[in-house]
């Protein structure tokens, strides 16, 4: 696998964009672990992140790659986009994003944005792939899929990312408490995740003994 090293990453926040330096990665399973280590562990239905294009130019292959290594779990590869200098990569578990969407909140919720009562995930992550490609404003609405409180999708519209009562994996609106422990079980799984990738097991191994 090549080396990432002194990489800048943009990680998507409800359509803002945080740019930070990340150093130190060895390989693409470290760079999809910390960036996704929760979804990959199961606990979390979706992580959205991206990098620079340049960084990744064989995405579609590397994304195969990952998706034959997990093809017995719940875990799922996905180019969301590739944008002008950035790929835009889900990866998601497909059982906890399918009862999502068996909801009748999200249904409803959904429905708003204009998606049919029988929306399945595969369908929905291609509209919104095909709502990002064709330039339109971000569609706050992937936020269900990623396991936002429809509450704190609407609260960053309304506020327009500000006024939070928290701010973690994503920006809190509604109950505080609830998401603070949800980020601390997330920062949680990452780093246990990290540590047994550097024990030298592969993300598969580490991610299934999490």
């Amino acid at each position: 696998m090549p080396l990432l090293r002194n990489i800048w990453l943009a990680i998507f926040l409800f359509g803002d964009i945080m740019a930070q330096s990340i150093l130190g990665f060895n390989n693409l399973d470290e760079f999809f672990a910390f960036h996704a280590a929760p979804a990959i562990a199961g606990i979390k239905p979706a992580n959205l992140f991206s990098c620079p294009a340049v960084l990744m130019p064989q995405a579609e292959e590397i994304l195969e790659d990952y998706e034959k290594q997990f093809k017995d779990s719940h875990t799922r590869f996905k180019l969301l986009c590739r944008c002008r200098a950035h790929i835009l990569i889900l990866v998601y578990d497909t059982e906890l994003t399918e009862k999502i969407f068996q909801k009748k909140v999200t249904q409803n919720y959904l429905a708003r944005f204009g998606y049919a009562a029988d929306t399945g995930v595969q369908d929905f992550l291609n509209q919104i792939a095909a709502k990002i490609a064709g330039g339109e404003s971000f569609p706050h609405e992937i936020g269900i899929v990623l396991g936002y409180p429809p509450e704190d999708i609407e609260g960053f519209k309304r506020y327009k990312g500000r006024n939070f009562k928290c701010c973690g994996y994503w920006k809190v609106y509604g109950n505080a408490e609830r998401a603070q422990k949800m980020f601390d079980a997330y920062t949680l799984c990452r780093e246990k995740l990290m540590q047994a990738l550097q024990n030298g097991v592969t993300l598969k191994v580490a991610a299934a003994a999490i």
